[in-house]
């Protein structure tokens, strides 16, 4: 939330103090100093007073534009214990009566306050010099992302920019990409700045040196332990499994599967021990020894051919998988099965084999096995569960190498759920954990779905970042280059540069022609963008792979909607005729598989924009509203979807009569205000109406400015909500304030707004530790008028939409979500006020939209007011007007584009009052 300025006339009495951000404070600072340095004359030591240059080392890593300020000398790194340097505000005074923000910025950067340089930054001339000092405020505050996107930006305009390549490796070496950061000092190297180029030099080369070492270590520890199982005659490698004991415990029960004997059991009895003090209990020790009692006339030709099939990587034929089973040999025929991942087997045989042998690593094993049997048969659900239940387990017996790769598991699944924050959180522990076991393979699965949980958040520059690093740890490994440059294309066609996309999926196939599911849909619309004769066969082919597999319900819909809009550039129905099969097929699994939502979401795009594309515009009312749940509009409504590049906005007029425009021009990703996307004609076709309905297609429902704020409009929304039986007995006004949310989440207490009393009814108001979600569920069932002072906070984890922050139950639970409120009913038919900042705003790039104010219609709420920016203290008399004129009678739409209007005419500073969004 900001302190605004009071509208006129109102008084500030009683209200909250405003919370000032940082630059608030610059002029009790400066001015006082201007006074000084007024009375005296300029200091000749200004240049070192300023950006303290007179020192045998630089104070600051990060290199600034300023050029008096970016002076070379080695980098010293700051004693916890070395006493802060004053800011120099006589000598910023006298850049302040110059002008000169870029040099205050430069000084308050040196003495290590970045909050004020990005103050005095926002207030200097765009360059890239500046976007470069501003990167490196924000990288000082750990901001990394958003420092490495403002960097790549820079350097698209600027690449050999000095100061910003350099930043740019810090920010990467920082960001743990140490190679990646390499690479970029080897440019800074190649300008040949005299001491900056030798010093990029020595950091890529200890950056590499750091690298290979890890690499080489943990591969030597893989190379042993794969030879112990192909050689019985190799030495025992203790010392590798000392180093890098999750890897080495992971290929020591194919050591003992393809022993040839027990006296070579007997061998690696020490190894196994050594293994058991390293992660706990006797496992090994005593799996080793049962083993070792064996009949091994028996199960030496088992073992041997066991071995084979290890050393060739062959999936085991059925005959051999009978032959283990009547054998006895449970660890063979367990090796057996994870070898042969397809084959179905007895129901619940990898269960038991698991409990007939009291390992728990092996446990693991096997309930990661069964959740992704359980993900193929489409029961995700049960198996997220099963995935989260071996987290808790693995962490309990501290078996540090499987929590890693469960962890990676469950990042892939949140985003193929779209649950993108718990995505990228589970990547990161999964990193972190292998990082400090040094298991080079498993950091390299969690860069990978690191990048994943980045792209599916249009975080371009660290998706790519992450993919960077990836290949150059195996730059000539094919599977990884086609890996990274395969989901390289999809970012840049998310860009939409299909230039770029192309070249990227061509190097995917210089090695390796296979581009699976996610380069088919590259291709599909590639060939929409830049065709080309080989794209149709190649499409084909690897739909042809994806069938041949056994995949997931939501990946077989979705090769099915390639399919289905690849038919579409020939014929458009023949393509409709696949995008309505889709979304049929689609209806009984939306609940249980994200890949299904979006297929059938982008089923529904394709439908309406291609309809735009052919002057169909009366078909695309119909087909939005179908994908809403809402009732087809006639009259006075805009309809709009989107798609990649494609757009198409359809208005019906009062009487009826359709205009529509169709685009697919444009060249840049839609931001988060859409003002100009419905053209003036298109708009004029319902000034006449007294108010719009808006069916919007996701993602076009969760953003501002589809139509002017002179025109009374709301988004339309789907309600399961019966009407209420009967009028709520008295009107009821709720107060959710002053929450006492849990302390780990750092957020201050938000007290209700400066307005009046509700105008009619009694009031209710939940606060401190009483505002729980339950209580405030139980008091919203059955309140006429809703307002709610809490933060919005997106923790994907808990919904899939922003969730507002209440105080906690006795459970630690203490988010009101989309999901909860859908569980309830709203029998008053609420008009609720979210006072949570940025209540209504959602990633730019989900097909499918979980919001608060659609949950809250969806449960019966007449009307829901949200914003997708912050928005200040003085809302709350914005707010009230709003409500005033509904209950004295007016439509919300019509009740907020007047009051609407009236701030924009007479408050200042009220640009947000534009991005307040109505769902009804």
């Amino acid at each position: 939330m900001a302190a605004e300025l009071d509208a006129p006339g109102k008084s500030t009495r009683g209200r909250r103090a405003p919370r000032l951000r940082a630059w608030h404070l610059i002029p009790l600072l400066v001015f006082p100093a201007i006074l000084i340095a007024r009375s005296g004359p300029l200091s000749g030591r200004r240049a070192e007073v300023l950006w303290l240059t007179d020192t045998r080392t630089r104070p600051l890593e990060a290199r600034l534009s300023v050029a008096t300020a970016d002076v070379y000398r080695p980098y010293s790194i700051p004693r916890e214990d070395r006493p802060s340097i004053a800011v120099p505000l006589r000598e910023l005074a006298r850049l302040e009566d110059e002008g000169d923000r870029a040099g205050i910025a430069a000084s308050y950067l040196l003495h290590g306050d970045p909050q004020q340089a990005l103050a005095h930054l926002s207030q200097a001339p765009a360059s890239v010099n500046r976007d470069n000092d501003q990167a490196v405020a924000i990288f000082l505050l750990k901001r990394h992302d958003e420092a490495l996107a403002q960097l790549d930006t820079l350097l698209e305009t600027e690449p050999r920019h000095p100061q910003a390549l350099w930043n740019r490796a810090l920010v990467l070496r920082d960001m743990g990409l140490q190679l990646g950061a390499a690479a970029v000092f080897d440019e800074v190297a190649r300008l040949g700045e005299p001491g900056w180029s030798t010093e990029a030099r020595e950091n890529a080369s200890a950056l590499r040196a750091a690298v290979a070492q890890r690499a080489a270590s943990w591969k030597r520890t893989q190379s042993a332990f794969t030879r112990l199982a192909q050689d019985a005659h190799f030495p025992i490698p203790m010392e590798e499994a000392r180093q890098h004991p999750g890897i080495a415990r992971g290929l020591y029960y194919d050591a003992v599967r393809t022993a040839p004997s027990s006296a070579r059991l007997m061998e690696l009895l020490p190894l196994a021990q050594t293994l058991d003090r390293i992660h706990g209990g006797t496992a090994l020790e005593e799996h080793t020894r049962n083993i070792a009692a064996r009949d091994f006339t028996r199960r030496a030709p088992l073992a041997a051919e066991y071995a084979r099939l290890l050393h060739e990587r062959q999936p085991a034929s059925e005959d051999f998988l009978t032959r283990l089973r009547g054998s006895g040999e449970f660890d063979l025929l367990l090796g057996a099965r994870l070898l042969t991942p397809n084959t179905k087997g007895p129901p619940g045989e990898l269960e038991r084999v698991a409990q007939g042998w009291s390992d728990p690593w092996i446990g693991l094993l096997v309930q990661d096995e069964l959740a992704r049997q359980e993900d193929l048969a489409g029961e995700s659900w049960r198996a997220g569960q099963r995935l989260k239940a071996a987290v808790t387990a693995c962490r309990e017996k501290n078996l540090r190498p499987r929590c890693a790769g469960l962890l990676r598991k469950m990042s892939h699944r949140a985003t193929s759920a779209n649950r993108l924050s718990e995505a990228e959180e589970t990547a990161r522990a999964s990193w972190r954990e292998a990082q400090s076991m040094g298991e080079w393979e498993l950091e390299s699965a969690a860069l990978r779905a690191l990048a994943q949980a980045a792209r599916f958040q249009f975080r371009v520059a660290s998706a790519r970042a992450y993919l960077a690093e990836y290949l150059a740890r195996a730059p000539d490994t094919c599977e990884v280059k086609n890996y990274t440059y395969r989901n390289l294309a999809a970012l840049e066609l998310m860009r939409l540069r299909p230039r770029e996309a192309r070249q990227a999926l061509q190097q995917a196939q210089s090695c390796q022609p296979t581009i699976g599911l996610i380069g088919a849909w590259i291709l599909t619309d590639l060939m929409r963008l830049d065709r080309r004769p080989e794209d149709e066969a190649q499409v084909r082919a690897e739909l042809d792979r994806v069938r041949a597999t056994r995949e997931t319900p939501g990946r077989q819909l979705l090769a099915r909607l390639v399919e289905a809009r690849l038919e579409l550039l020939k014929s458009r129905a023949a393509g409709n005729k696949l995008l309505n099969s889709v979304i049929h097929d689609a209806e009984p699994l939306m609940a249980l598989d994200a890949d299904v939502r979006d297929a059938a979401a982008v089923a529904y795009q394709t439908l309406a924009v291609t309809a735009g594309e052919v002057g169909a515009f009366a078909e695309v009312p119909g087909v939005v509203a179908r994908q809403l749940g809402v009732k087809a509009p006639t009259q006075c409504a805009l309809v709009a979807a989107m798609e990649a590049e494609r757009t198409v906005v359809v208005a019906l007029g009062p009487r009826g009569q359709v205009l529509g425009h169709h685009d697919a021009t444009r060249k840049e990703p839609l931001g988060e205000d859409l003002t100009g996307l419905v053209p003036d004609k298109v708009q004029a076709a319902l000034r006449t109406c007294p108010q719009v309905d808006v069916l919007a297609a996701p993602p076009l429902d969760s953003r501002s400015g589809l139509l002017p704020p002179e025109m009374a409009w709301s988004y339309r929304v789907a309600s399961t909500a019966a009407a209420p039986k009967k009028k709520p007995a008295s009107p009821l006004h709720l107060m959710v304030a002053n929450v006492e949310t849990p302390s780990g989440l750092g957020l201050a207490r938000l007290s209700s707004w400066d307005t009046t009393p509700a105008p009619i009814g009694a009031s209710l108001e939940l606060s401190g530790a009483q505002a729980t979600p339950s209580r405030v569920l139980e008091a919203m069932s059955r309140a006429t008028d809703i307002e709610v002072h809490a933060h919005g906070v997106v923790d994907r984890s808990l919904s899939e939409a922003p969730v507002i922050a209440l105080a906690p139950e006795y459970d630690g639970r203490y988010a009101l979500t989309s999901e909860a409120l859908r569980q309830i009913r709203l029998e008053g038919a609420p008009v609720v006020l979210l006072g949570a900042c940025s209540a209504a705003r959602l990633p730019p790039l989900l097909h499918q939209t979980s919001s608060l104010p659609q949950a809250f219609v969806g449960s019966g709420a007449r009307a829901v007011f949200a914003a997708t920016v912050d928005i200040p203290d003085s809302a709350g008399r914005f707010f009230q007007g709003v409500r005033e004129r509904i209950h004295a009678g007016a439509a919300p739409s019509v009740a907020l584009r007047a009051e609407r209007l009236r701030w924009l005419r007479e408050v200042k500073s009220a640009p947000w009052v534009t991005r307040v969004l109505l769902y009804e």
